[in-house]
């Protein structure tokens, strides 16, 4: 197969004419800002549409990028592209959200046209990445290739992200507006779509002997400050009806979203105000006026991804004495639906890619695979159609560039969002907590098997753009005042459901310096295993000794008495100076 004929679905959605306009119009608003001639809540209002945010207030000057990675897909060659442009123009490093975005930071503004032309020559953009937008559309990045999916969602994730990319609906939303797609219910490849403004799951309904592909709807979830679940607007959607309905969903919220009060303007606070039935029948009416407008609708483009290597062996290799290859073996690499072929995760610490490390997954992706990768929401990447004979070759390549890390699929796969290295809203260090833990975990693999579905998410601050709310044990940033300094500190939750089969969010177990996660999380850990009843999951010990069990073995943490106060708890995990709390005004809160 021609490399570029399996590349039907890339991250291309943006028009190269509309993008090279963007960029110019970017070189002309940074001049036009730079003497005065916009006013800085313009430019940015205009930057934000573009998907460039500017970083902390001891940061100014420099400029985070987010690109657009619709439904995580790439080709090796835009792969290779964002190393050449993270070398040249940001810190090194490219950055996997749990959006499936690419996030590039310490990038000079000046710089950012040059960028954003660079990203153009590979087909990629970052045209509404950020802004009260319909944002990156996140899908499955197991989607064609799972035995247990109903079908492949990546057609209806493109048609749908291309259709509202520059659509004049989504350019000027109360809210920023999030849409997922699953093609499997039980969560296993981080989609979730019940904390989504639009989930969409795979279903297909008999229709008179006639299989017809359809979703299960899910709206008005969200994360933040206050976490809802989303409702079931439809237990079958028909295929056909994906834009009309997701235009309604949309319209519905453009017109009675809040546009005062940013805190209480996404999509969730529509419903709790209106009501899930009084909301249904607002969608049910718009959708019908969209219909009997007699408008046309793009049809979507069902194409059937394949592998480019024939399979010569059909066999997985088979534990070979190398502890190192079969715990990476185990947990990394999972067989496709098509025989003979597998998905290898590679996964690197809180979804941080060096530039090096970024061109070898280009290199290795051409080399074994049909030259397309895909990023997941647990901030991997994910290259699929490895032939089992190959497995063996791939993982000592990867080793090679030093992406060869085991536990994709286990506990110790730790999320985490940028923090107060460079957010704006951060307040602790998140990223620093993330490395702290990857590596208590990693210390423990004899905790793996019997940690089954655990993940472990952390956010710098409330807004949970690290989805600390869905997860086993989650973190948020937070800061405690005392002894006339600051503690850093993290509240943690316990009992979120990703991957549980439960639509829930965590409950607080309390408040504790930052210094001591890592003993909270040992502690949590150890209570679950040496108390659980045969074949209990974390889950279901959760629910038979409640809440307050745990709270019980992180109790002394949270005590901050003086004679328990220490020097090292007033320095912020990473750092090496006191800690003192300082974000400025949000450019991207949940």
């Amino acid at each position: 197969m021609d490399l570029n004929e399996a590349h039907t679905y890339s991250a291309g959605i943006d028009t190269s004419e509309a993008y090279a306009e963007d960029a110019k119009n970017m070189r002309s608003a940074i001049a036009r800002f730079k003497i005065g001639d916009i006013s800085e809540e313009e430019f940015k209002k205009f930057r934000l549409q573009l998907g460039i945010y500017g970083q902390r207030p001891d940061q100014q000057g420099f400029s985070m990028v987010r690109v657009k990675v619709p439904y995580g897909l790439l080709t090796s060659l835009q792969v290779r592209r964002l190393a050449s442009i993270a070398r040249q123009f940001a810190d090194g490093i490219a950055h996997v959200t749990t959006r499936q975005d690419i996030q590039l930071h310490w990038v000079k503004l000046e710089s950012v046209p040059e960028l954003m032309e660079s990203l153009n020559e590979a087909g990629l953009t970052t045209r509404e990445a950020c802004g009260n937008t319909v944002r990156n559309i996140v899908g499955s990045p197991l989607a064609g290739v799972s035995a247990d999916e109903a079908f492949d969602v990546t057609p209806y994730s493109h048609l749908l992200a291309k259709h509202f990319l520059r659509n004049e609906l989504s350019q000027a939303l109360p809210r920023k507006f999030k849409i997922s797609f699953s093609g499997i219910s039980d969560e296993r490849d981080a989609i979730i779509p019940w904390i989504h403004d639009i989930g969409f799951v795979a279903a297909v309904r008999d229709v008179d002997g006639t299989p017809v592909p359809g979703f299960k709807v899910f709206v008005g979830g969200g994360l933040g400050a206050q976490p809802r679940v989303a409702d079931v607007l439809e237990e079958f959607l028909p295929a056909g009806l994906l834009i009309p309905t997701t235009e309604a969903i949309v319209r519905v919220f453009n017109d009675h979203g809040n546009r005062k009060i940013r805190s209480k303007a996404r999509m969730k606070y529509v419903l709790w105000r209106l009501g899930f039935e009084e909301f249904k029948r607002l969608v049910v009416q718009e959708r019908e006026k969209i219909l009997a407008s007699e408008r046309t609708f793009p049809e979507v483009e069902i194409g059937e991804e394949e592998g480019y290597l024939p399979v010569d062996h059909p066999c997985i290799p088979q534990s070979n004495g190398d502890h190192e290859f079969n715990h990476w073996l185990n947990s990394n690499v999972f067989p496709q639906r098509q025989s003979g072929y597998n998905v290898v995760y590679v996964n690197t610490t809180i979804g941080d890619y060096t530039v090096d490390q970024l061109f070898e997954l280009g290199r290795i992706a051409d080399k074994f695979t049909n030259g397309m990768v895909r990023t997941t929401a647990q901030q991997d990447i994910v290259l699929r159609w490895i032939r089992s004979s190959d497995i063996a070759s791939i993982y000592h390549e990867l080793k090679g560039a030093g992406l060869h890390q085991a536990g994709a699929q286990e506990i110790a796969n730790v999320t985490s969002c940028p923090g107060a290295d460079t957010c704006n809203l951060g307040i602790t260090h998140s990223r620093a907590l993330g490395k702290e833990l990857t590596q208590l975990l990693q210390r423990h693999p004899d905790w793996n098997a019997l940690l089954d579905g655990l993940r472990i998410k952390i956010s710098g601050c409330p807004n949970s753009c690290g989805q600390h709310h869905v997860a086993a044990i989650g973190f948020h940033g937070a800061t405690k005042k005392i002894a006339g300094g600051e503690i850093p500190s993290y509240l943690i939750s316990i009992g979120g459901g990703m991957n549980s089969g439960r639509h829930t969010f965590g409950g607080t177990l309390g408040r504790i310096p930052a210094r001591y996660a890592p003993e909270a999380v040992t502690r949590i850990i150890k209570r679950y295993l040496s108390n659980r009843i045969e074949s209990e999951n974390f889950w279901q010990f959760y629910e038979r000794v409640g809440i307050v069990a745990f709270r019980d073995v992180v109790r002394d943490l949270a005590d901050l008495r003086p004679e328990r106060l220490t020097g090292e708890l007033f320095i912020d995990l990473g750092e090496d100076k006191a800690f003192a709390a300082s974000s400025g005004e949000g450019e991207c809160a949940a």
